[in-house]
């Protein structure tokens, strides 16, 4: 028994399909099918049923002992790579699609910085896929707002976030101060977001608590959009806080507060407990904080 086998059984049984396994792992159909069924003759028991593939009872269990060891292996690797300056380090960072391009550039310039040997992915997707890529050891960090089990994950607090309006200059709507009062809005044209998004569902629930009637003529899933159609002067939309923060200031667009308002968002770093973080993972993290 060896690691190459256990990755090969751990690989068809996510395929459940020794052909689409092969394909996956480089290999022919039949040097995959031989890897096999040496280990379970070595074992003396079947980890797979044949015509159709289905995991046996003694697969399964193999299986989830082979995830474990094939884990640890991949940690002691990072774990020795770290060790050394000279070698090249790899984080996989989930970020909401709307949030990366308005911090990331940033910190990752300061991190490459300090790290030169480190390779950085950046995935940008939906939270919910991203809580479903780091549940799969796919990711190494999600950031968001919409925490995973915390029986699982830890995390590290960013930013308490709350949301601003954004409104076209050309209503004529003049304030000075930093906080505007929601009243003037009664009847405006609004650009929503979906209500499975966090802040589309706050938006929905925000007009009932206010008792008006929501007048939504354009509904978009990001933040760049709907900012470009207040640029427009199509309606005026509820922006996330750290997005006007970073955003340059734009001719024909007004940001403000909202008077009264206390929602807050629990922007953070999430990763599993029993993630090892490597160095520039950590300075990432300590980035993140002091940059916001």
């Amino acid at each position: 028994m060896n690691l190459t086998q256990m990755r090969n059984v751990v690989v068809v049984s996510e395929e459940l399909s020794f052909t689409k396994a092969a394909k996956r792992l480089f290999l022919s159909q039949p040097s995959l099918s031989k890897s096999i069924k040496l280990l379970e003759d070595e074992l003396g028991l079947e980890l797979f049923e044949r015509n159709p593939i289905k995991i046996t009872y003694a697969g399964e269990i193999f299986i989830g002992k082979a995830r474990y060891i094939l884990k640890m292996v991949d940690e002691l690797h990072v774990q020795i790579s770290d060790i050394s300056t000279q070698n090249m380090t790899n984080i996989i960072i989930g970020v909401p699609s709307h949030r990366c391009h308005y911090f990331m550039p940033k910190i990752i310039s300061k991190l490459y910085k300090e790290y030169p040997n480190c390779f950085i992915k950046i995935e940008e997707h939906a939270s919910d896929i991203l809580k479903h890529m780091l549940e799969g050891d796919k990711i190494d960090f999600y950031i968001g707002t919409e925490n995973p089990s915390s029986q699982i994950y830890t995390h590290e607090h960013i930013y308490n976030e709350s949301v601003f309006i954004a409104y076209p200059e050309s209503w004529g709507i003049q304030i000075d101060e930093d906080e505007i009062d929601f009243k003037i809005f009664n009847g405006k044209n609004f650009i929503m977001f979906p209500d499975q998004l966090q802040l589309g569902h706050y938006e929905r629930e925000f007009f009932l608590e206010q008792g008006f009637e929501m007048s939504s003529i354009i509904e978009c899933h990001n933040v760049e959009t709907a900012n470009a159609m207040v640029k427009e002067g199509l309606g005026a939309s509820f922006l996330p806080e750290l997005y006007v923060k970073f955003l340059p200031q734009e001719d024909g667009v007004c940001y403000k507060k909202i008077k009264n308002v206390h929602y807050k968002r629990d922007l953070s770093i999430f990763y599993k407990k029993d993630k090892y973080l490597v160095k520039p993972a950590k300075r990432f993290i300590e980035l993140f904080k002091s940059i916001v």
